[in-house]
């Protein structure tokens, strides 16, 4: 029983820094876009207004929430895995 909550305990401190590392990456990638389409539109406005305002849809939108697949599938995968083991 303490591997299980040893497995536990470093599985999900484990898997909140792959989240966070995904995380600050898919922000990464969504900036340099905001910014690439800023300039292919002509550089209306202030860049940094027109990145934010990217930002700030891009922290309510659902492919954001999609990253949470980062804690879901591992969770579910090693418990059907154990369920499976122990009780087939």
């Amino acid at each position: 029983m303490i591997a299980f909550f040893r497995l536990a305990v470093f599985g999900l401190i484990g898997l909140s820094v792959l989240y966070g590392l995904v995380l600050i990456y898919a922000r990464s990638v969504r900036r340099e876009k905001l910014e690439k389409d800023w300039l292919r539109e002509g550089s209306i406005g202030a860049q940094e207004d027109y990145v934010s305002q990217g930002l700030a849809e891009y922290r309510r939108s659902f492919a954001k929430k999609l990253i949470l697949l980062v804690y879901i599938v591992p969770i579910v995968t090693v418990g059907l895995v154990l369920y499976v083991v122990n009780f087939s």
